[in-house]
């Protein structure tokens, strides 16, 4: 649903190009017509787009629900939107946040079924890759962060990844950003399918091999797939695992009940999720719990007693369903 006050105008309409010209930039209309100074010209300048990007589409529209995208350096697409867009958008996010919470159960139960198919089924890779994301809060991961930057989420882990040293398991990669991660694994029953998914061929961690004897990576796109599947509802993606556990690791540090500021509920969600606190706030944080910071003894719904959830998921669920 678009924002009142917007339209939806993507970027395979019409719109401006900005080209160099000497040290800066010229601005050339759909028609081809140089955009000359003026207030035209001026709100193309405040997008601010960054001067290292190429291909830069701007919108002809002010009120157009994209602003403008380009190609930074690595040849990656970049798009600015609206703020009344994104702030939709963030809504919409954290709406629906309740509700993925009570599929969670549903989505475990088929993950741990699938995780007793034969290793080298798809159903078990796809399965033991969500439980990576659920147990251990890892990013999904994209192959070319992983070749350009060296940095690893869920799908692109390698084998050196995981150790093993006296008996217990841990994960240790390069997180976005460039941060050292290492996550210590206990959930019994993804260490038996870390341990035997290490012994199938293929590059990555985990792998499934086809009737060929192929092996295959987990893509993101057959991840988020299988969870929808999963779910049994469309639009469910892996990314929601990471608001709803930077969510319960803030609402966790209220339900401890002393020190709960702002700065203690990012900490809590970006330790959690190897970020920052400024973007645990920004991104992954519900805005009703943030609004629980400094309140003392907060009224907390009694919690929901869901089988399958784990400890302080029941009291979150409760309270974002009061919202």
């Amino acid at each position: 649903m678009v924002p009142a006050g917007l339209i939806y105008y993507p970027d395979n309409r019409p719109g401006i190009t900005r080209m160099r010209h000497g040290r800066g930039f010229t601005y050339k209309g759909a028609d081809g017509t140089t955009i000359a100074r003026g207030p035209e010209r001026a709100r193309l300048e405040a997008m601010a787009i960054p001067p290292a990007y190429e291909r830069v589409w701007m919108t002809p529209k002010d009120n157009g629900h994209l602003l403008a995208t380009g190609y930074d350096a690595r040849a990656r697409k970049q798009y600015r939107y609206h703020p009344d867009w994104s702030e939709a958008r963030s809504q919409t996010k954290y709406s629906e946040l309740a509700g993925f919470g009570r599929l969670l159960p549903t989505i475990r139960r088929r993950v741990a079924r699938d995780l007793n198919e034969e290793p080298g089924e798809r159903e078990f890779a796809l399965a033991a890759t969500l439980a990576l994301i659920d147990k251990l809060a890892l990013r999904v991961g994209n192959p070319t962060y992983a070749e350009e930057n060296g940095s690893y989420g869920a799908v692109t882990l390698t084998r050196r990844h995981l150790r093993l040293k006296d008996g217990e398991m841990q994960i240790a990669f390069t997180a976005k950003g460039g941060k050292r991660a290492r996550r210590r694994v206990t959930d019994k029953r993804l260490m038996k399918a870390l341990a035997q998914a290490r012994d199938l061929p293929g590059a990555e961690l985990i792998t499934w091999v086809d009737d060929d004897g192929t092996p295959h990576g987990v893509t993101s796109q057959g991840l988020n797939a299988y969870l929808a599947e999963a779910a049994g509802r469309d639009g469910v993606t892996a990314k929601v695992f990471r608001t709803w556990t930077g969510t319960l690791a803030a609402f966790r540090t209220v339900l401890d009940g002393e020190g709960h500021t702002i700065k203690a509920l990012c900490d809590a969600a970006a330790d959690r999720l190897q970020n920052t606190p400024a973007i645990a706030r920004k991104s992954y944080i519900h805005p009703a719990v943030i609004g629980l910071a400094g309140v003392e003894r907060p009224k907390l719904p009694k919690p929901d007693r869901l089988p399958g959830l784990a400890a302080g998921e029941g009291a979150l669920l409760a309270f974002l369903d009061r919202q």
